[in-house]
């Protein structure tokens, strides 16, 4: 998301919603290739799919937070404001309680499997929110 034009923010994809349909298509077909890959090994294909869709819950989570509340705006105005160095910094300490919950996720006995397929689908779920969201500005 590099320019605006008229309000409406340009996607690397471009703003068809053929291209973010192939996006959203890829992701199902990554989805696939880790169930065949890895719930044989004592998964269990409800907690996988239970992770793909906490995961796009909380990434359409986190996109309503940041376009529909005073203190999330607040914040996205001051990370998008910010130097580079800032927002190098700003990621690096936002990264720390991830890799702490992966860390912790692993001692306990939880598949990291499953917190990659969360944030993957995090990642997925924001992306299409934000998506969504800019091509109904457009019509």
């Amino acid at each position: 998301m590099a320019t605006r034009t008229n309000g409406a923010p340009e996607f690397p994809l471009g703003n068809s919603p053929l291209l973010h349909v192939f996006f959203v298509a890829l992701w199902a077909i990554w989805a696939a290739l880790m169930v065949h890959e890895y719930v044989g090994d004592g998964l269990g294909m409800p907690a996988f799919l239970l992770a793909l869709l906490l995961g796009v819950l909380f990434g359409i989570a986190l996109f309503a937070l940041f376009t529909r509340t005073e203190g999330g705006g607040k914040a996205k105005q001051l990370y998008d404001d910010a130097p580079l160095g800032q927002r190098i910094g700003i990621t690096v300490v936002l990264l720390a309680p991830l890799l702490a919950l992966a860390y912790g996720l692993s001692t306990v006995g939880v598949s990291t499997v499953l917190f990659q397929v969360a944030f993957i689908s995090a990642v997925v779920g924001h992306h299409q929110a934000k998506f969504a969201s800019a091509y109904a500005h457009l019509q």
